[in-house]
């Protein structure tokens, strides 16, 4: 009667769960009676009949009084674990449940299957009390067994994150959206930011770019990509207005101008760049999206003078074209200006006639002839323009035109 009884408890406690997650312990279709010594054989006797009253806080008081009884058999361990496992779940104590798992995941008879399942409640029930060295144990010794499940390398991820491990917090978002992305879906928005962070606050720089165009790619969004452009100058540290005019093209065509300082910023570049129809242009929009006022007087006089000198640029753009054979430099000015004025196809022949020029830096051409070609409609032409951009300081600018493509 002994080992019935013993069998009885198995039973009592297979097809339990936590909640409404899967089974603590796998149902058996004939389980083997479990080999116990007659001390463990006792108190099984005692907590079972406790449980079958109903005292499940007696059966816990009982197992929790026989700790130092030995266990002599292979399944004494598994079997008083698994008994408190059973109370505590019904009392929904989430201590002495997490407790019993983690007893029966130190027992020596423990299938590798139930330890793994084991593994994961205890990995939750850690961290949830903040408890994170054993909630990284246990989640690691789960992605150990379980590598694919894609939930649980999250949780992971929020358990370094606790422990500011940032390293390994990238890692594993980088993991589950790398699973996702490999089932045709997409990782949730929240997982691509917060690895950014993880990889800004981890001051890798390497890791962050990628991290920020993975963002952008997946969630191709004004929001997203003013937060992942604002991101990247700041990194970048100080910029002349030749270089933040290139970002403000960049933002002003993911339409992800959010901000009076993005548009001012932008205007600014403009007009120090000799190219204020796009000034007057981004100062009209933010007006008309009340991000700016008119009539204050710094802003009504730099309106003022956007619109006068884009009436310059327009009447003096054409004796600059006959002076554009006679300097790369000024050549890359009539280009600029032409872009500037939406004249795109004409810009696009002076960029083209400046590929390879030495006196000319080539990363800006590609990029501005790359810019213009999108706004033509020519995908394949942009995309190769934007990817001969080498690394440097317009590399991420390209890497985000190209996430516009669509490439």
């Amino acid at each position: 009667m002994r080992f019935a009884a013993a069998a009885l408890a198995l039973a009592l406690m297979t097809g339990t769960a936590l909640g409404t997650a899967p089974a603590l312990a796998q149902k058996q279709e004939k389980p083997k009676p479990p080999k116990l010594s007659k001390p463990v054989m006792a108190v099984v006797q005692e907590v079972q009949k406790l449980q079958q009253a109903g005292d499940h806080a007696g059966a816990i008081a009982k197992l929790d009084a026989a700790r130092e009884v030995p266990r002599a058999e292979a399944d004494d361990a598994l079997i008083l674990a698994k008994l408190k496992l059973f109370s505590a779940q019904t009392l929904k104590d989430n201590a002495k449940l997490e407790e019993g798992l983690t007893e029966a995941v130190e027992a020596p008879s423990i299938s590798p299957e139930e330890k793994t399942n084991f593994s994961k409640f205890i990995a939750g029930l850690s961290l949830n009390r903040k408890d994170y060295q054993k909630s990284i144990k246990w989640y690691d010794y789960y992605l150990s067994q379980v590598p694919g499940d894609i939930e649980m390398t999250v949780q992971a991820a929020s358990a370094y994150a606790a422990m500011n491990a940032r390293p390994k917090v990238i890692e594993l978002l980088g993991k589950a959206i790398s699973l996702r992305e490999a089932a045709g879906q997409k990782g949730e928005k929240t997982w691509y930011a917060f690895r950014a962070q993880a990889a800004m606050d981890a001051n890798q720089n390497d890791q962050l770019q990628s991290a920020l165009i993975s963002w952008v790619k997946a969630y191709p969004e004004p929001d997203t990509f003013n937060k992942a452009i604002e991101i990247t100058k700041q990194r970048g540290g100080n910029m002349d207005n030749n270089l933040l005019i290139d970002w403000g093209r960049l933002m002003w065509a993911a339409g992800a101008m959010a901000t009076s300082n993005n548009y001012l910023e932008y205007a600014d570049a403009a007009i120090d760049r000799g190219m204020p129809n796009e000034a007057d242009m981004v100062l009209k929009e933010a007006v008309a999206k009340q991000l700016v006022d008119p009539a204050k007087p710094n802003i009504k006089e730099f309106m003022a003078i956007a619109v006068s000198k884009n009436a310059e640029s327009k009447a003096g753009i054409a004796s600059l074209e006959k002076e554009a054979g006679s300097s790369p430099r000024i050549a890359l000015v009539v280009a600029d200006t032409l872009a500037n004025l939406g004249q795109h196809q004409k810009a696009v022949g002076y960029y083209k006639g400046l590929v390879g020029n030495s006196v000319i830096d080539q990363d800006t051409v590609n990029l501005r002839m790359g810019a213009a070609l999108m706004k033509l409609g020519d995908k394949a032409g942009a995309k190769a323009a934007f990817d001969a951009v080498k690394p440097g300081p317009r590399s991420a600018i390209a890497q985000f035109y190209t996430v516009l493509l669509g490439g």
